[in-house]
């Protein structure tokens, strides 16, 4: 009897654990990787991505990326997914959740970057990715990862 308690008090506190509506969106278009010609970032186009994507994060310094490929020739504007872990702004990390950003270039070049949303965590994901499939895009097609820290948090380890 003891034992059938302890199962209905767990199953009665998970209840409320899991989400309310489906992580991943039922309909969207298929990423573009493989449709096109893709690239990587140089490290000099990585840089302007992660200042205008951490611009609007409360403890930027700590930002790791995980990087997809990038269309060659692309167009003037053009929307990125990515993911990014770094804390939230109640302080604590959540691991690496997907954004999306809107990527001005010239000549092929990034120039600037903004960021357009980003998951509240790791698990509601639904809305970064079905802006991210609007486009065609994949944010969990993880090309490369890094390790950028800045010169004040590699002093404060």
């Amino acid at each position: 009897m003891k034992q059938f308690l302890a199962i209905a008090a767990i199953a009665l506190t998970c209840a409320g654990c899991l989400p309310e509506k489906g992580m991943l969106p039922t309909s969207g278009i298929p990423a573009r990787y493989g449709h096109g010609e893709m690239r990587s970032f140089s490290d000099a186009e990585k840089a302007i991505i992660r200042r205008g994507v951490v611009a609007t994060l409360s403890n930027p310094s700590f930002a790791e990326f995980r990087w997809t490929k990038f269309p060659k020739n692309a167009a003037e504007s053009e929307y990125y997914c990515g993911q990014l872990n770094a804390p939230v702004d109640a302080g604590y990390w959540v691991g690496f959740r997907p954004f999306v950003a809107l990527i001005e270039t010239q000549n092929d070049q990034v120039r600037s970057a903004k960021l357009i949303d980003i998951s509240p965590d790791r698990i509601d994901v639904g809305n970064v990715l079905a802006k991210c499939r609007e486009h065609g895009l994949d944010p969990f097609v993880m090309i490369e990862g890094d390790r950028q820290v800045s010169a004040e948090a590699q002093r404060t380890r």
